[in-house]
């Protein structure tokens, strides 16, 4: 029997995992434009393509939930890394909005990738005792990141989106081979054995309280993401610069908070964290709402951005003690952040168009504010389970 790999090996397996996960989503994210450009889409047609991603995404997550339980964690991380490439690789060779539709529809296997990634986190907490949540998703930001200007970098050297869309694919193509021999966490459910000593067809409550947590956060980072710039520079009359440097802040803070959370947790506990989050990021939006600047605006929203950063992780975290192993359970909660991600500006905009834009990010408050109690419902029993929690 050969001897299993050392702790630190698994650890840097999923901080890859997670980090390639990012890469691929700054890589899609820069490289957007260039492709709508390519097939000349209207903003409406663009806006339905990605509903439909979003829509394929959820499917490929609830699918991959069951299947995970059924097969084991690496069948179904090695065919969502294989088939988010895939959908990378084909990208290039697009030529109409029929064919872009195809194709956004297999990116739906990225949520097998997503799905394993979380679960695989979840593992490593739960053999170790160790809280590594927050540093694999900061390791998610910095791919992002790094995804993101590297692609940037290529374009401005004069590669076409062609050439990176490949190149990327490429990349998460080897990294399907090589996660068929990479040492990940143990202690899952074997194949086929139900997890978590659920009872068929029920999760527990807390699950769902953990999927109202993502739901929130994602919901008000979409908004945010969607919204920020043009309330900066719309409503308050920032320049071009301010703008985007509140928007860069946005996504540094969020890196540096997840770093931060790490710590925070250690010393406070998760309780404590994630009702601060709550408080901290109401305040922040309430900041920005009542400005009356863009300048004390765009520093409303970089407090967002930090307080934000360590929910999602946190409340993944949670799931896994609520359902250990349980890839249903984790399916469910990240199916909650996608649905936030597509909800998100589509009801902020109807609130922004029936009141004004600083009443939206007033009421987004509010929703954050509700981070501070749902943060207590589920916890009670989980801190008790969890080594080292106050």
């Amino acid at each position: 029997m050969p001897m299993p790999s050392p702790l630190p090996a698994r650890f840097l397996t999923v901080l890859l995992l997670f980090s390639s996960m990012g890469a691929h989503v700054g890589v899609w994210a820069v490289l957007l434009a260039d492709l709508a450009r390519h097939l000349g889409l209207s903003p409406a047609s663009l806006g339905l393509a990605l509903a439909l991603q979003s829509a394929s995404g959820v499917a490929g997550l609830l699918a991959a939930g069951r299947a995970v339980d059924r097969l084991g964690r690496r069948p179904v991380l090695v065919a969502g890394i294989s088939g988010t490439g895939a959908y990378l690789l084909l990208l290039p060779f697009v030529e109409g909005y029929a064919a872009l539709l195809a194709v956004l529809a297999l990116s739906g296997t990225a949520g097998f990738y997503d799905l394993s990634c979380n679960l695989l986190g979840g593992d490593y907490e739960r053999q170790t005792g160790h809280r590594a949540m927050i540093l694999f998703h900061a390791g998610f930001s910095g791919g992002a990141g790094l995804g993101a200007l590297g692609s940037g970098m290529a374009l401005a050297a004069g590669a076409g989106y062609e050439a990176v869309y490949a190149a990327a694919g490429t990349a998460l193509l080897a990294l399907a081979l090589a996660a068929l021999r990479l040492p990940l966490p143990g202690d899952a459910p074997a194949p086929g054995e139900e997890a978590g000593g659920e009872s068929p067809g029920r999760l527990s409550s807390a699950v769902f309280v953990c999927a109202a947590l993502v739901f929130v956060c994602f919901f008000a980072d979409a908004a945010i993401e969607g919204y920020a710039s043009l309330y900066l520079r719309g409503a308050l009359g920032s320049g071009a610069f301010l703008g985007g440097a509140a928007i860069a802040g946005m996504y540094l803070a969020g890196a540096a908070g997840r770093l931060l959370g790490a710590a925070a947790v250690a010393r406070l506990g998760e309780r404590w964290v994630l009702a601060g989050a709550g408080l901290l990021a109401a305040a922040g939006l309430v900041a920005a709402a009542l400005a009356g600047s863009a300048s004390r605006a765009a520093a409303g929203l970089v407090l967002v951005g930090v307080a934000l950063s360590p929910v999602a992780p946190l409340a993944f975290s949670l799931t896994a003690r609520a359902a250990p192993g349980s890839g249903r359970a984790v399916s469910v909660v990240t199916a909650a952040g996608y649905l936030a991600f597509t909800a998100g500006p589509v009801l902020f905009g109807a609130l922004a168009d029936a009141l004004s834009l600083g009443a939206a990010f007033l009421l987004l408050g509010v929703l954050c504010f509700a981070l501070a109690p749902l943060a207590r419902f589920p916890t009670g029993r989980l801190w008790k389970r969890s080594p080292g929690a106050r």
